[in-house]
């Protein structure tokens, strides 16, 4: 039986721990796909804040309200009554005594600090590289 090794990875948005076995470890820093997206839109949200305060962002902000002003649009403001409630963006409670399977596949397995190094993939040795 093949022994499955997990890690555990803190999610940079919600602080939820979750594990990942190394055959679905792509480099995660997220629990899910909520929180991934939520995180790139905070992240595009504070460059456009910092694009703004530059003269050319002044500028491109005042050409767009020129615009904006001779169509003559009407604003729509939605009430907060028509936004769902998301569950998940509340911290999640702790179990504690779960035991640990990967977040993505499920599989059942021992955590470890760090994965150990395949065996592919190395480096040249000095008596094997060929210069050109």
């Amino acid at each position: 039986m093949e022994i499955i090794l997990l890690k555990a990875v803190l999610c940079r948005r919600c602080g939820r721990t979750f594990y990942i076995c190394q055959s679905c470890w792509r480099g995660q820093a997220y629990c899910c796909d909520f929180c991934r997206h939520r995180s790139q839109r905070e992240a595009h949200r504070l460059a456009q804040q910092r694009y703004r305060r530059t003269v050319k962002g002044k500028e491109a902000h005042r050409q767009a309200e020129r615009r904006r002003r001779m169509q003559g649009a009407e604003k729509t403001v939605d009430d907060a009554s028509s936004t769902p409630v998301i569950v998940h963006d509340r911290l999640p409670q702790r179990h504690p005594f779960t035991v640990p399977c990967c977040h993505f596949c499920g599989r059942v397995g021992l955590v470890v600090e760090h994965f150990p190094r395949r065996g592919y993939g190395r480096r040249f040795s000095g008596a094997n590289y060929t210069s050109f």
